[in-house]
């Protein structure tokens, strides 16, 4: 991993030492040994969690929605149901 000069900041943390291991253990599963880039994966999920954090507060509460309701938007967004297929008696 090259250097970005001025975009990244090196910062100090504590974290469990089983914590760590597992990090670590991640990071050469996942990552190539980047422990930096397991933070960064958590931070995304993080950032993820505001955003739908921040969409929730601009839009209000959810909507309740009956069954009847899920059941017109599956059929608008996905088409027609699956037909149940026919059989004809023994074969």
């Amino acid at each position: 991993m090259s250097k970005r000069v001025g975009v990244t900041k090196k910062v100090s943390l504590s974290v469990h030492r089983d914590d760590l291991r597992m990090l670590k253990e991640r990071a050469k599963r996942v990552h190539g040994g980047n422990v930096s880039a397991v933070f960064a994966e958590l931070i995304l999920r993080v950032r993820r969690e505001e955003a739908l954090r921040k969409a929730l507060e601009w839009y209000g509460k959810p909507i309740p929605l009956s069954e009847e309701d899920r059941a017109r938007i599956d059929l608008e967004i996905f088409g027609k149901p699956a037909t149940a297929r026919r059989t004809t008696g023994d074969r």
